[in-house]
Order: structure tokens, then C-alpha cells, then sequence
């Protein structure tokens, strides 16, 4: 048994649907409070090729909800924690590493993007490259207690949030997250990028699916727009 079937062989998947897993090229645009938490779920999940997109580097107010902020990594750039955490867990994993995702950045040779970042005008420009390399998008967002996640296909996120014209980007501000809504939400990113990869129910834009760690009824869904 070969090193990589050892550390995952408790995944409850197929040799077949493991092997896609591990081929399947997932790309993540920021790794902040929920983009670190996905990359720990697909890395745990045995993908070995990703791609990473961020520019910034760990600070201390990001130690309340970030995956990969630790001292080790104070004042690193994400992207370089992104691929020391990973080398840690499986040595052989690629991970193809880029700055700021704009209009101009390149998503091939990805096979599905889960979005990471915390403004709707990168959000809009993610799911707008998404959509004309016809990827799936995975939509994620947690503020305070609660978060939200829904995979894009054909639905248009223009549409289902309203946009009339590409937002300007604004630096995002400072904004109290829990880190279990953090980890929630990028979980729950990572799962369905899971499902949608294995050809297994996942939740498709326009529903959403909604959270609020503070509500008795934590979880439920809703059409957007």
C-alpha cells in the first residue's frame, strides 16, 4: 500500500472516486478565514493539485478565524504558509501559487474554483472568470456568526445578487468573524466542491445554503435573487 492510500484510506470513497480526487485540480482564491479552512479540508480529502491565489500576509488580527495564522507564520505571505502547511500533511502535493486573482489572472488548468476572498466586487470577478472558462464556482461567506455556500454553474452570480455592474474593489474592513463560522463556511465550500467533483447532490445556485451558529435553527436554505 503506497504512502497516500495509507493516509486516506479512511475517506469513505471509492478507489475510483479517491483517485479523482487526488487528479481533480482545485483552485482557491484567498486564504483568509474560510480559504485556509478549505485548503485543510481538500488537502485531509487527498487532493494533490491546487492552485492558490492571495497576496496578502498573516497579521495578528487574523489569529481569531484563520486556519494558517500562527507565530510560525506571522508577517508570512499566505501563499508561502499555504504551501509549508501543506508539505506537512503530503509531501507530494502541487501547489501553483499566484498573487492578487484580478481579470487578468489565469485559472487553468483548474477543474473548479472555490472563492475564498471577502468582497463582493472579488467575488464578482472570480465568479465572472469562473464562468467564462466554464468552471463551477463555489460561493462562500461568513460574517459574525454566520455564513453561506452555493455552487455557480449556469446561474449567473450577477443575477442572483443583484449586480447591475462590476463593484468597484474597496479593501475589505475589518469585520468580527467567529472561527467556527469561519470553519464552517470553508468546510462546508470544501464539501461541495467534494460533491460536485464526485457527481453527488450539491447545493446549486440559485438555492443557497444558510447558517447562523447563533440561531436555535442553525442551518436552512433560500432561493437568492
Amino acid at each position: 500500500m503506497s504512502f497516500y492510500s495509507e493516509k486516506f484510506q479512511r475517506n469513505p470513497l471509492t478507489k475510483a472516486q479517491q483517485a479523482r480526487v487526488r487528479k481533480t485540480v482545485f483552485a482557491i482564491a484567498g486564504l483568509g478565514g474560510t480559504g485556509g479552512f478549505m485548503l485543510e479540508n481538500l488537502i485531509r480529502m487527498g487532493a494533490e493539485n491546487l492552485m492558490v491565489f492571495d497576496s496578502d500576509r498573516f497579521e495578528l488580527s487574523n489569529f481569531n478565524r484563520q486556519a494558517l495564522a500562527t507565530d510560525d507564520f506571522l508577517d508570512m505571505p499566505k501563499i508561502h504558509a499555504a504551501l509549508a502547511r501543506a508539505k506537512t500533511i503530503n509531501k507530494n502535493i502541487t501547489i501553483t501559487a499566484s498573487g492578487h486573482f484580478d481579470d487578468k489572472s489565469d485559472i487553468r488548468p483548474a477543474d473548479i474554483i472555490l472563492d475564498g476572498t471577502d468582497t463582493l466586487a472579488s467575488k464578482a470577478a472570480i465568479a465572472a472568470a469562473a464562468r467564462k472558462a466554464k468552471l463551477p464556482y463555489v460561493f462562500c461567506s461568513a460574517a459574525s456568526s454566520r455564513g453561506m455556500v452555493s455552487v455557480f454553474t449556469t446561474y449567473r452570480f450577477e443575477k442572483a445578487f443583484q449586480i447591475q455592474e462590476l463593484p468597484e474593489y474597496r479593501h475589505p474592513a475589518c469585520s468580527d468573524v467567529l472561527c467556527p463560522a469561519a470553519s464552517l463556511a470553508g468546510t462546508l465550500a470544501a464539501s461541495q466542491a467534494l460533491n460536485y467533483v464526485l457527481g453527488k447532490p450539491y447545493v446549486k445556485a440559485p438555492q443557497a445554503l444558510f447558517f447562523d451558529l447563533f440561531r436555535e435553527k442553525i442551518f436552512w436554505r433560500a432561493r437568492l435573487g
